[in-house]
Formats: C-alpha cells, sequence, structure tokens
C-alpha cells in the first residue's frame, strides 16, 4: 500500500493507469472507462511537456476504436467500439485528431433510433429486450457520450438525452428510504427488482449526474433539475461512507461489508466534480478529502488496487446477501478507471498532494 507520508494526486492517477495497460486489455468496457480517465487526466496536465505526454499516449490507445480494429469484448452498447465517452470528450475538446462528425454519428443514431427500450424509454440490455432489463451501469456507457456529442456538435436534443438517459434509470431504480438506487429490474423474472444498494452501481449512477454538472450548459432548461437530483443523490451516498477511512463498502448500508474501491472511487469523482462546479459547498470537501486519503490504503505503489468487486449483474437473486457475497479481488478489470477518474479531479481541483 502507498504509505508515504505525501503523494500526489496525479502520481497515483499514472501508476492506476499503467498498472491497468499492464494488466488488461482496453477493448473492453472497463478499459473504456480507464481511457476516459486518462484523456480526463491529460487535459488537465499544468506542464504543456506531461499534457502532450498524456495526450499522445491516449491518442495513441484510441486509433484502433477510430480505425474499426478494436475487438470489443461485452459490447452491450454500440458507441463502446468508437471509444465511447473518453474518445467522445477528446473530439468535443479538439483533441482527438482522424475524428470527426462520422466517427461518431453512426453510434449516436444507433442508441437514439435502434437501441432496445423499455416501455418508459429507458435503454434496456440488447439481449432478449422483450424482458426490459434495465441496469444502472447504463448512465456510465450512453450519458457521457451523448452528452460530449452533443456539445460537439451543438445539437440540444443529444444534451436533453443524455440527461434522459440517466433520469430515466434513477427514477426507475431509485429507492426513497434510502435515497440510493438498486442495480437492476427484470433480469431474473417479470417484475424481479435486486434488493442492492451496490457501491459500483451507486457508483454508475453519480458518474452520469456528474457529467451533467461539469458539462451540461448552465442555462439549459433541464439543467435545475439536474443539479437538485445530483446534490440529492451526493448527499444519500454522505450517509453512508465510512467515518473512517471515507470509502464505501460493497452493500453501503450493510458496514459490516466489505470496503469497495471500484464503486468509492466513482463517488468520490462525482463529489469532486460538485466541489469543482461550486454547487456543493465547503462542507462537503472533508468529505471528498477523507475519501482520497483512505483510497490510498488500498493503492500499491505499482498501480495494483484492492478490495474491487468481480464483474457484477444482478448476482444470484439479488439479495443484499448475495451482492455481499460477490467476490472481490486485487487489480480486477474494474480497479483502475475509478481511481484515475478519483485522483485526476483532485488534481483538477489543485489538490497537490495527499497527506497520510
Amino acid at each position: 500500500m502507498i504509505t508515504h507520508s505525501s503523494i500526489a494526486p496525479l502520481t497515483v492517477a499514472q501508476l492506476a493507469y499503467q498498472r491497468a495497460k499492464e494488466l488488461h486489455s482496453f477493448a473492453h468496457y472497463t478499459g473504456i472507462l480507464t481511457l476516459n480517465g486518462l484523456a480526463r487526466l491529460a487535459l488537465c496536465a499544468e506542464s504543456a511537456e506531461l499534457r502532450a505526454q498524456l495526450l499522445e499516449e491516449a491518442q495513441l490507445q484510441y486509433r484502433p476504436f477510430l480505425s474499426g480494429e478494436a475487438e470489443i469484448s461485452f459490447c452491450n452498447f454500440d458507441c463502446y467500439r468508437c471509444g465511447g465517452s473518453g474518445a467522445a470528450y477528446l473530439w468535443w475538446k479538439d483533441a482527438l485528431p482522424n475524428a470527426d462528425a462520422s466517427t461518431f454519428e453512426p453510434f449516436i443514431n444507433q442508441l437514439l433510433n435502434e437501441a432496445p427500450r423499455d416501455k418508459n424509454g429507458a435503454l434496456c440490455h440488447p439481449e432478449d429486450a422483450a424482458s426490459e432489463r434495465i441496469w444502472i451501469d447504463i448512465a456510465f456507457a450512453v450519458t457521457p457520450f451523448l452528452l460530449y456529442c452533443g456539445l460537439k456538435l451543438e445539437r440540444d436534443d443529444l444534451i436533453s438525452q443524455a440527461w434522459k438517459e440517466t433520469r430515466l434509470l434513477i427514477e426507475a431504480l431509485y429507492v426513497p428510504e434510502t435515497g440510493l438506487v438498486n442495480q437492476a429490474i427484470n433480469f431474473r423474472g417479470p417484475g424481479h427488482r435486486t434488493d442492492d444498494h451496490w457501491s459500483r452501481g451507486n457508483g454508475w449512477a453519480i458518474h452520469g449526474l456528474a457529467a451533467l454538472i461539469e458539462s451540461m450548459p448552465k442555462q439549459h432548461p433541464d439543467r435545475p433539475t439536474v443539479e437538485k437530483m445530483y446534490v440529492k443523490f451526493v448527499d444519500a451516498c454522505l450517509k453512508y461512507q465510512n467515518p473512517n477511512n471515507g470509502l464505501w463498502h460493497q452493500e453501503m448500508t450493510n458496514p459490516e461489508s466489505y470496503i469497495e474501491t471500484s464503486g468509492s472511487g466513482l463517488l468520490l469523482h462525482g463529489i469532486g466534480i460538485g466541489l469543482a462546479d461550486g454547487i456543493l459547498n465547503a462542507s462537503y470537501q472533508e468529505s471528498f478529502d477523507r475519501g482520497l486519503k483512505g483510497y490510498l490504503s488500498y493503492i500499491a505503489l505499482n498501480g495494483s488496487v484492492h478490495n474491487t468487486c468481480t464483474g457484477c449483474l444482478c448476482p444470484n437473486q439479488g439479495t443484499k446477501e448475495d451482492y455481499i457475497q460477490r467476490t472481490h479481488k486485487t487489480d480486477d478489470c474494474h480497479a483502475h478507471g475509478p481511481v484515475i477518474f478519483a485522483y485526476a479531479q483532485a488534481y483538477a481541483n489543485g489538490i497537490k498532494t495527499i497527506k497520510l
């Protein structure tokens, strides 16, 4: 584990990226998240030299996606094939050479016109579409992609659709008693709903909301509703933050379940976005700082990340206990992207070092 007296968030993010590169293919939805984190890290780099270095690496990794050579596994959403949200982010920021509207429009059109949806209009699992299986992970897959493409193309319909994708999922999966979300509906039969408050699932929810808080135009008519849902969700998540290390448990409402790092990283990133935007006031800073410090206890100096829940979609019958029993491992493919997102945001927020 990282045991220095202090370490720079920039260093942590870079270590996590290098470890992911050593161990995992980027041609997978978890690689999409990792590369998106790298893209964000590159564009917030203060040093022109470092910015150029990180951008060159990101552009190199996106080339197989842009050329159609990347062989994507677990491709529930075709927008992964062009590099997903990270590629769209760099394109929006004029930092992705050889990409243009023709790169992204086929995937935009597929999402809008061909992808299956449930009776309320929420995207659902492409296999057995008639079962209308929805799950919160879709917020990560779709909302940022449509948002960044909408901003680049100056298409308000895409920005509005980006918000709609996350809104429909959160509304369908919301748990009034806790303010959190369950992961999924209809995966174990019609009307079946998971009974979890899974850390990574709630991380996916805040990921979609945070993208909107960061990048949706302030004058957009849906902006006040986005802000209201975001703040309410952050406050709900903070009720279950571990008071000692600032992280979250696998089953967020059960402090006897293990600390789960991928969800924790996504949640910290989401809070960091609100602090940067100003929608979260200074009283939230302590929760952010405590989490960044506690996260380091699960990250090694070689970039390895511990306590990450393995692939998880409605395990068994989707009870709280089923999620608690789900295995965690070191350097799971879901582990590194959230680290990059959390510490890149800390760096973007002006945090130079984290003292242990």
